[in-house]
């Protein structure tokens, strides 16, 4: 078979996928080790028997909706490569926006920040992405990521490692917050977290989502069980400068304000939702929702 009878092949096979013509290309393109531009410029180059079988196992997962990401093993994010495996979370476009507003806050000389906390990191493409680009700029900064998953901090921890950036970044298995060190705690310290917040029905009703971990999706009836939790966590940490129930902002207990500051990925949908389970824990927080390049809401920043 010819690559321009394979393209004619899979159109018939997968066309029922949302780009079944972009998917053939990446699968044909990863199955013979050749660019897309090949593809195009030799189109009656004849596959061999083994790579026509390999590339019709991957058709026929993709029409199962098996994600191209995980059946060629990689995804970019933020202008680099990660390896994702079925145990993380393919990196979205959207999350981008919690890379650049990092990067806005660390460039920020007023703030200060010394440390980054990546929580539930998954992949570990927000945290690599960042100690990539801020230790360029400073040496001062201290990374920490966690996840519940030691199958993700493996592969979170291979990620950092092809990026030469694992002996930044300290990766920890954790629930959330649970096994931070005492140094993890110094002010003024950066918390970001993509965790997960779909709702049940969200999930079951998207049959992309199927093979992905649905841990990594799925956060009680409202998709905010994760961020109660964390929330509950930051209030009861053991740093006296953490903002506690009852007490004053920073600013009025001699501190500075924005000595902590989160920023949290969430769903448009969650927007009134996520703005009062925050005022709950923290009265006094100032809050500022970013949108994405879709225009909706997509990271909520807290000031603490």
């Amino acid at each position: 078979m010819t690559i321009r009878e394979a393209f004619v092949w899979t159109e018939k096979k997968i066309n029922k996928a949302d780009s079944p013509q972009l998917d053939a290309e990446v699968l044909l393109s990863h199955t013979i080790k050749k660019s897309k531009e090949f593809l195009f410029a030799n189109p009656d180059f004849k596959l061999s028997s083994l790579q026509f079988s390999i590339y019709r196992s991957l058709i026929q997962k993709r029409d199962r909706h098996w994600p191209v990401s995980y059946l060629i093993g990689h995804k970019e994010f933020y202008g680099l490569d990660f390896k994702v495996t079925p145990h993380v979370l393919i990196p979205r476009p959207e999350t981008e926006l919690l890379v650049e507003l990092a990067i806005q806050k660390i460039k920020n000389k007023r703030l200060a920040i010394r440390n980054i906390l990546d929580i539930g990191t998954g992949s570990g493409c927000i945290i690599t992405s960042i100690a990539v680009i801020a230790s360029q700029r400073r040496s001062n900064l201290k990374f920490y990521a966690t996840d519940v998953s030691n199958s993700a901090l493996k592969i979170a921890k291979s990620n950092a490692r092809r990026h030469s950036v694992a002996k930044k970044i300290k990766f920890l298995h954790s629930n959330l917050l649970s096994t931070l060190p005492a140094t993890a705690y110094k002010l003024p310290s950066l918390i970001l977290a993509n965790l997960p917040y779909l709702t049940p029905s969200q999930y079951n009703s998207n049959l992309d989502l199927k093979h992905e971990p649905r841990a990594a999706l799925v956060a009680g009836p409202d998709g905010l069980k994760y961020y109660r939790k964390l929330f509950r966590q930051i209030r009861n940490s053991p740093n006296p400068s953490y903002p506690k129930r009852g007490t004053p902002p920073l600013s009025l207990r001699g501190g500075r304000e924005g000595l902590l500051t989160l920023l949290l990925e969430h769903d448009p949908s969650q927007t009134s939702k996520l703005k009062f389970l925050t005022k709950q824990y923290f009265p006094q927080a100032k809050l500022k929702f970013h949108r994405d390049l879709s225009g909706l809401n997509r990271v909520l920043e807290i000031n603490l």
